[in-house]
């Protein structure tokens, strides 16, 4: 048994795009397993890195600070500085304590200005007086924390915190070395402003967490919100990084132990900053793989349609031309193969059939003029005109007007449809054609017609088709005012519509029924009275003109009807 594979019933195309599109998932695939490998080892390198840039940045933190700590020393060690405050504490109210305490704070001045994170430096003598200066000197330091911190030490330096505050201080006693005498004159804060201390000396950005702990305290974060940090009591002298999460994201977490205090250093480092430019390149490749697709797509399809659209284009047509279309125009330029071949073959044909069929039309034409020339031939025009104009003398002398006008009118009527040979005649005769069968009409149906007409001006020499108008308005009140009981009102409106002219008889009537309007369109359903319907009027106009010219009708059960002729603006 032969069993078709699945893809035998699919277009030439998509063969063609399929393999294409299945080429490029192949080598895609490869690529991104290639990519995953090699970035897996960039990453873990990057790791490295940014754990030894953040140690860096630790160190390099743990220097400063350590300035700040010398700093306190030199100041506490100050001879000058010793005397002010042994002067201060000896006498509180001699002018000579008020010269001491000027010269201390500029004294102290001096020192401030060396470093721009040092938010103020405060000196507190044995009694309980504030020394302070700097740019911030509102910062209130814990004194009874800093003075319990002091007690167990021996002059050296000690770190606290500040709650409420985003400052750090470096406290340290001031004893006297005189004589060695080693009395304690005073207490010495240096406060610092975290803030401007880690941008001056770290420049970290915003979404880098940066943490300052001596033991199990958080003296400084640049980041709000508690962070539970894991213990390293068993490392304290060690250094190192680890994987940390917090809230769900991970971070790379550096840890740094200071080498001249108690402090340590954490760096909180989100992995998305890590891996930030692996990730652009994975987007870069996607967004390749992406254009890549794009353009196989769109290269398979054109070269695929290249192949396929010859063929599809002449079974397009051949489908055309069964269904009725024989206007469809056949490119002359095709490829010289046996495609081209085909279309030149089918080309040929089709004029001929082309030929043919205006040959038919030719003939009906002939046909149709034909009729119409006979129907006028069957009255003879000089009996008819001689009759109505005794019909017309009799009536005035028995003064009977109504009579007359309808003879007039009738009169007039006749002698506008069989005075004028010619096929084509001027809106302005049809009108008046028109008018004179509107008058008989209105003597018969008095009240019940009422007829109005709104035409342009610059319209009315233009010519069209005889007996284009009447016949549409005979059958509107033969086949509208005759079957209702009303009033009822016809409206002819010859208006420009683009490059054409566009003729419209509206009435009022009962409808016409969807099921009739198709027969009306085949010539089966007539006018009662002149012979003339309305697919005669359709066929005369789409044979003279075109396709696209000729009549349209809508019309809705109750709601009347309205006829649309369209025609050309012909002067002559």
């Amino acid at each position: 048994m032969n069993i078709k594979p699945f893809y035998s019933n699919f277009k030439i195309k998509d063969k063609i795009f399929s393999i294409s599109l299945l080429i490029l998932f192949i080598f895609g695939l490869v690529g991104m397993i290639t990519y995953h490998f090699f970035t897996s080892l960039y990453e873990d390198r990057i790791y490295e890195e940014s754990a030894e840039m953040l140690q860096l940045s630790s160190s390099v933190l743990d220097q400063e600070m350590n300035k700040i700590e010398n700093m306190s020393f030199q100041i506490a060690t100050d001879s000058i500085i010793q005397n002010y405050l042994y002067t201060i504490n000896r006498n509180e109210s001699s002018f000579e304590v008020y010269q001491a305490k000027t010269k201390l704070l500029q004294r102290l001045l001096g020192y401030v200005s060396s470093y721009r994170y040092i938010a103020s430096m405060q000196v507190i003598d044995r009694y309980g007086g504030k020394y302070t200066t700097g740019y911030n000197t509102e910062i209130e330091n814990d004194t009874e924390k800093i003075k319990k911190l002091l007690a167990d030490t021996k002059g050296t330096n000690i770190w606290t915190s500040l709650e409420g505050e985003n400052v750090i201080s470096a406290a340290r006693l001031i004893r006297r070395k005189a004589n060695l005498d080693l009395g304690e004159l005073g207490t010495l804060v240096i406060t610092i402003d975290m803030e401007e201390f880690i941008n001056r000396t770290l420049n970290f950005s915003s979404n880098k967490n940066f943490i300052i702990t001596s033991e199990d305290e958080i003296y400084y974060q640049t980041n709000e919100g508690e962070v539970d940090l894991p213990d390293l009591s068993e490392g304290v002298n060690e250094n190192g990084y680890m994987n940390f999460s917090l809230n769900g994201e991970d971070y790379l977490l550096t840890f740094n132990h200071s080498n001249f205090s108690q402090l340590t250093y954490y760096h909180l480092l989100p992995f998305t900053d890590i891996t930030k430019q692996s990730q652009a390149i994975k987007l870069f490749m996607i967004l390749a793989f992406l254009f890549l697709i794009i353009l196989t797509v769109l290269l398979s399809r054109r070269a695929s349609n290249n192949i396929s659209k010859p063929l599809e284009q002449l079974s397009k047509r051949m489908k055309s031309v069964e269904q009725g279309n024989f206007e469809d125009s056949v490119p002359t330029v095709y490829y010289n193969d046996e495609i081209g071949q085909l279309h030149e073959n089918f080309r040929l044909m089709l004029n001929k059939i082309n030929e043919l069929i205006k040959e038919n039309y030719t003939k009906q034409l002939v046909i149709k003029e034909t009729e119409y020339k006979a129907l006028q031939a069957q009255i003879n025009p000089h009996f008819l005109y001689n009759t109505l104009e005794s019909v017309n003398w009799l009536a005035k002398i028995n003064k009977q007007e109504k009579i007359s006008v309808m003879v007039e009118a009738l009169g007039s009527m006749m002698r506008n449809i069989l005075s004028k040979k010619a096929p084509m005649i001027t809106i302005e005769e049809e009108l008046e054609i028109v008018n004179s069968y509107i008058t008989i009409q209105q003597y018969r149906y008095d009240k019940r017609l009422k007829f109005s007409l709104t035409v342009e001006d610059d319209l009315k020499k233009s010519k069209i088709p005889k007996l284009s108008i009447q016949p549409i308005v005979e059958n509107a009140i033969q086949h509208g005012l005759e079957e209702m009981v009303g009033e009822c009102s016809i409206h002819v409106s010859i208006m420009a519509h683009e490059d054409d002219i566009q003729i419209t008889v509206q009435d009022n009537g009962p409808g016409i029924e969807e099921s009739k309007l198709e027969g009306i369109y085949k010539g089966q359903i007539r006018s009662k009275s002149s012979g003339i319907g309305l697919s005669n009027i359709n066929e005369r106009i789409k044979l003279m003109f075109g396709q696209q010219y000729g009549l349209t009708i809508k019309s809705r059960v109750g709601e009347g009807t309205t006829i649309y002729i369209l025609l050309p603006i012909m002067t002559e």
